[in-house]
C-alpha cells in the first residue's frame, strides 16, 4: 500500500501535469491561411541565431502579461537536423514536451523575430548550437519557472519570501531563457543584459531573465523582422 507522502506525491505530480496541458493548448484556431509560412526563414537563418516569439497558448499569454513583453518564448536556430524541405532545425525548452527540437514551419502561427549575436564566428557559432543540440531530452524546469514568475509579479503580489535562483553548468532541467543563457556563457560569449524592469535587481542574476530581455541586450542586432525597435 503507498504511504501518505508517495500517495500525495502522485496526486500532485497529475495535478502539474493537468495544468499544464491546459496552459500549453491554443488560445485560438491554428494555421490560418493568412499566418506567413515562417520555413523560408532557412536560406538566410545561421546557427546560434535566436528567435523571440509572440506565442499562442494560454501561457505564452500569461508570461507575456506577467513580463509586459511581445514575447513570451525564446528559441535557438541549429541548422538542418535531418533532411527534407522543412527539418528539424530550432530547438527550444518547452512546458510540456522539454528541450527539444521542430521545424521552422512549427512557428507559423506565432509572430517571430530573429536576433543574431554580434560578434561570434563560424566556429563559435557550430559550438554554441551543438551545446543547445546535446540538451535536446532533458526536462522542463517547472520550480524555476515557478519562482521566477513569483518574483515578476507585481509587488503587491508577491509572497514575502524571495528564493534564489542559481544557472547552473550542469543543469539537466532548463527554461526556454536558461537553455540560451548558459549556451551563450558555455561558449565565453555572455549576454550583456541591459535592465528594463521596474525592479532593476530582477536582472542582475542571469536566472532572472525573460524572453523580452534577449531583444534588449547589447550584444544582439535583430535582422528580422527589422532593426531594433
Amino acid at each position: 500500500m503507498a504511504t501518505v507522502p508517495t500517495l500525495l506525491g502522485r496526486i500532485r505530480s497529475r495535478l502539474v501535469s493537468a495544468l499544464v496541458l491546459y496552459l500549453n493548448r491554443p488560445v485560438r484556431p491554428t494555421g490560418s491561411a493568412t499566418a506567413p509560412p515562417a520555413h523560408p526563414l532557412a536560406g538566410w537563418l545561421c546557427p546560434g541565431d535566436v528567435l523571440l516569439s509572440e506565442g499562442n497558448t494560454r501561457i505564452a499569454a500569461l508570461v507575456k502579461r506577467v513580463t509586459r513583453s511581445s514575447w513570451s518564448h525564446v528559441s535557438m536556430y541549429v541548422g538542418p537536423l535531418d533532411d527534407g524541405p522543412d527539418p528539424r532545425c530550432v530547438v527550444e525548452a518547452d512546458i510540456a514536451a522539454g528541450v527539444r527540437a521542430i521545424r521552422l514551419s512549427e512557428l507559423d502561427a506565432v509572430h517571430v523575430r530573429v536576433l543574431r549575436p554580434i560578434g561570434l564566428n563560424p566556429t563559435d557559432r557550430s559550438r554554441l548550437a551543438d551545446w543547445v543540440v546535446s540538451r535536446v531530452g532533458s526536462e522542463y524546469d517547472l520550480k524555476h519557472a515557478w519562482l521566477l514568475g513569483r518574483k515578476l509579479f507585481p509587488l503587491r503580489l508577491r509572497l514575502a519570501s524571495r528564493p534564489s535562483l542559481t544557472v547552473s553548468h550542469t543543469a539537466t532541467r532548463f527554461i526556454c531563457c536558461s537553455l540560451l543563457t548558459q549556451a551563450f556563457a558555455w561558449v565565453g560569449a555572455p549576454i550583456a543584459w541591459i535592465p528594463a524592469h521596474s525592479d532593476p535587481t530582477l536582472i542582475a542574476d542571469s536566472a532572472n531573465v525573460t524572453p523580452g530581455d534577449f531583444e534588449r541586450a547589447s550584444t544582439f542586432e535583430v535582422i528580422f523582422p527589422g532593426r531594433r525597435r
